[in-house]
């Protein structure tokens, strides 16, 4: 993943993304004769909080090495990396109560972009742009604990919300700011020892993630079944056809003759460092989602409202203005109706909730609690909320709930005299002809009609056309 700063891991580039091509570069991260890195101490830290996240072992005496390797996107023919010495060690991620165990989190930096064949542009060949060359990079690495494509699926996005909450990384897939290499092996039984791996590369999403381990996994065992040999290899994701493809043979750790980076001081962690961003650490995903269930919701709404940390932020301060028997229906309010509005926005979702005060949905709760407003009016609301700003008290002044039977009975009665033949097929048995009633008489009524109060009076007229009969 990307660390969240604002330059390189050895220079004062800035990472800004999508700057146009070697326009964010230097002689350093272009790699120059003679330059000299120096380290970035805003990336040490984040990298300090993202181990404690991940309940690693923050290690004290850390060692930049260099990893020797030829590419057109890398200037000086190797990248800086740790090797042997990482900045943390161990650590694990609960998956929905299943532990994966991690390896290890090292600090890197990362390499350029070949821009392949791009629009008109007269070359014969490949374009190379160094604006990414030297940004900060933490590679997260696990043990082999995670036993189906789903899994690895439910990791990568527990592993992402946790990395967020921490705030180091924006973890966005469509920016390269989180990239994903899955290795696949597979065994013959579950005593036997893992067979040769593949490496999968060139994946865009936890979709691709998952499709691609799909495919790899059976593509493994149809060889096995065959009598075939598995090479240890690198193999890219075609999405197109839905399939894995040869790219090259898996190098070792010895072809890429990691030593200490000359050029560079080891790393001292103090602990006071470590203990000033373990104080920095916000409350993490699980933890809060503990709260929420434990304050009333449901482990389903728990987890939609704990996916981002901007949501669940929102969400504490509309609990502040609820009472405790009106949580659930704050959560349904703002699962069904405010998220659902916001899928059909394009805006970010903090610039979203910004244009909706969290008041205004504690204020939707106690309208509804009131039997002020009911789910139709709460519907009609939300886009007039974000388009002029104005409370839910405001918008409602003209469309508050009809309850009185009165008023009721004259819409029901103007339905079932539009809607004869509807009215004859639920008079005659017919349950769901009542759907129709109904829809008529809210949309009449602009969804201001009480349906509980609709329904005991379309009933009741049911009844005595009935015994009429």
């Amino acid at each position: 993943m990307q660390l969240k700063t604002a330059t390189k891991m050895f220079c004062a580039c800035s990472t800004e993304f999508a700057s146009p091509p070697n326009s964010n570069i230097c002689p350093v991260c272009t790699g120059q004769p003679g330059v000299l890195p120096v380290k970035n101490r805003y990336a040490v830290e984040l990298a300090v909080r993202a181990g404690l996240a991940l309940n690693s072992k923050i290690e004290k005496f850390s060692v930049f090495a260099r990893k020797n390797y030829f590419y057109p996107d890398l200037p000086k023919a190797y990248q800086i990396s740790q090797y042997e010495l990482p900045i943390a060690s161990g650590g694990f991620v609960d998956v929905q109560g299943r532990k994966v165990r991690l390896v290890r989190a090292h600090l890197e930096e990362d390499a350029g972009k070949l821009l392949h064949y791009i629009g008109s542009v007269p070359v014969d060949g490949s374009l190379v742009d160094l604006n990414r060359c030297g940004v900060p990079l933490l590679e997260i690495v696990s043990e082999p604990d995670m036993d189906s494509p789903q899994f690895a699926f439910d990791y990568l996005k527990t592993l992402r919300r946790i990395l967020r909450y921490a705030g180091v990384s924006d973890c966005d897939m469509e920016k390269g700011s989180l990239r994903c290499d899955c290795n696949i092996s597979v065994r013959i039984s579950e005593d036997a020892e893992l067979g040769v791996k593949t490496e999968l590369k060139n994946m865009n999403s936890f979709k691709e993630v998952k499709d691609a381990a799909d495919y790899e996994i059976s593509r493994q065992k149809r060889a096995l079944e065959a009598g075939e040999k598995i090479f240890q290899e690198t193999r890219l994701w075609n999405a197109k056809e839905s399939r894995t493809i040869s790219m090259r043979s898996k190098e070792e750790a010895s072809d890429y003759r990691y030593f200490p980076d000359p050029d560079i001081k080891p790393l001292f962690v103090s602990d006071r460092l470590i203990e000033e961003m373990r104080k920095k650490l916000p409350p993490l995903p699980q933890a809060v989602k503990k709260r929420f269930m434990d304050g009333g919701l449901t482990e389903y709404q728990a987890d939609i409202l704990t996916d981002e940390k901007v949501l669940s932020d929102y969400f504490e301060k509309i609990l502040k203005e609820v009472s405790p028997g009106d949580v659930s229906e704050a959560a349904n309010i703002t699962i069904t109706y405010l998220m659902a509005e916001f899928n059909r926005q394009t805006l970010p979702l903090e610039e979203f909730l910004s244009r909706i005060k969290p008041s205004y949905i504690s204020e939707l709760v106690k309208l509804r609690s009131a039997g002020k407003i009911n789910k139709q009016v709460i519907k009609t609301l939300f886009p007039k909320m974000i388009a002029g700003g104005a409370s839910p008290g405001e918008l409602v002044k003209d469309v508050s709930i009809v309850s009185d039977e009165n008023a009721i009975v004259k819409l029901a009665e103007e339905a079932i005299a539009a809607n004869a033949s509807s009215w004859a097929d639920y008079v005659s048995g017919k349950e769901k002809a009542q759907g129709r009633i109904i829809g008529y008489v809210m949309k009449q009524s602009r969804g201001a009609a009480d349906p509980a109060t609709l329904k005991k009076i379309l009933d009741r007229i049911k009844d005595e056309e009935s015994s009429d009969n």
